[in-house]
């Protein structure tokens, strides 16, 4: 498929493209914008301050143009699933026939962690099938690592060129799990814990959390990590292989926590990215909302097993600070 308009989608449209200067973003955002607005779509634009200041000298109507700015759209995949689509529904209903999006996943390049946001690229090609949407996933080929690159091009069926063809991803991978990156130890990982637990309760392991992570992180963040942790562990208890071990590291500004089991864990692509439609209570609807916290939360297989693991604190490595 080639030229500037592309055929038409009953649902969503999920292309990528990279550039490597200003002139090439320019290229390959503005007629995105600009097509959209002259067809009377709403258009959504999830930049950085820089990005979207260039973005609005170069547009002739930049205040037609919905800009959502300071990072909050992308605080964690679970939470900008959900809020894209707040604002498809929005859109939807009051009338609009597709809505376009663009906005910057966060990754080393750019100053953010791209742990997570794997999964997130892979899941919206399901996850936002039934949504009227352009979403249009934009990196700079100058400061995106390698591994990443690899994932964005496996996860996006449709590429945009700077010279505006549109074509079809010869390595688009619709098997979602060969896209990931693997997930990097926490440094804490390779110390001894402070506490390590062999088939704890769900409230043991709270309390254990509780006595080392008091007065070290905010109390909102260990509430989270107090939530996490009940259902990771709950998780693994029902669910998981035995035994079930908890390990817990803490600093003086800082908690991991990790709760294994010798299970694979969840099968389910999407666990904890979207609330699983089978389930209305319980540790499905939980993994959801722990990932909607904010702390990081990491599903990890390992070669023995599957751990869940809990972090927050003021390390500068983590994200969610």
């Amino acid at each position: 498929m080639s030229g500037g308009v592309v055929d038409s989608y009953a649902g969503h449209m999920h292309e990528t493209g990279f550039y490597a200067s200003d002139e090439d973003f320019r290229a390959l955002i503005v007629p995105f914008v600009e097509e959209g607005l002259a067809a009377g779509e709403p258009v959504v634009i999830g930049y950085d301050e820089r990005k979207t200041d260039l973005l609005r000298s170069w547009l002739d109507d930049p205040y037609a143009v919905t800009f959502q700015t300071g990072g909050s759209m992308y605080a964690t995949p679970a939470r900008a699933i959900g809020a894209w689509q707040r604002t498809f529904e929005r859109h939807v209903a009051a009338g609009a026939s597709r809505v376009r999006i663009a906005g910057d996943v966060p990754h080393a390049g750019n100053g953010g962690c791209f742990e997570g946001w794997d999964r997130y690229e892979s899941a919206l090609n399901t996850v936002w099938g039934k949504f009227p949407v352009d979403s249009l996933c934009l990196y700079d080929a100058t400061t995106v690592p390698a591994p990443v690159r690899d994932v964005v091009e496996r996860t996006h069926p449709r590429i945009l060129t700077t010279d505006g063809v549109h074509t079809t991803n010869s390595r688009y991978d619709r098997r979602v799990t060969n896209a990931r990156i693997p997930v990097a130890a926490d440094p804490l990982e390779a110390s001894v814990p402070n506490v390590e637990l062999v088939n704890p309760s769900a409230a043991e392991a709270r309390h254990a959390l509780e006595q080392l992570g008091r007065d070290l992180v905010r109390d909102s963040k260990l509430d989270d990590l107090l939530f996490g942790i009940s259902e990771a562990v709950t998780n693994a208890r029902l669910h998981g292989v035995p035994p079930t071990t908890v390990r817990i590291w803490s600093t003086d500004d800082r908690l991991v926590a990790d709760v294994q089991d010798k299970g694979r864990g969840p099968t389910d692509p999407l666990a904890g990215l979207v609330p699983m439609s089978s389930t209305t209570f319980g540790t499905g609807l939980g993994l959801w909302v722990t990932h909607l916290l904010d702390i990081d939360a990491a599903l990890i297989s390992t070669a023995d097993g599957f751990s869940f693991r809990l972090r927050a604190g003021r390390d500068p490595a983590l994200v969610h600070q």
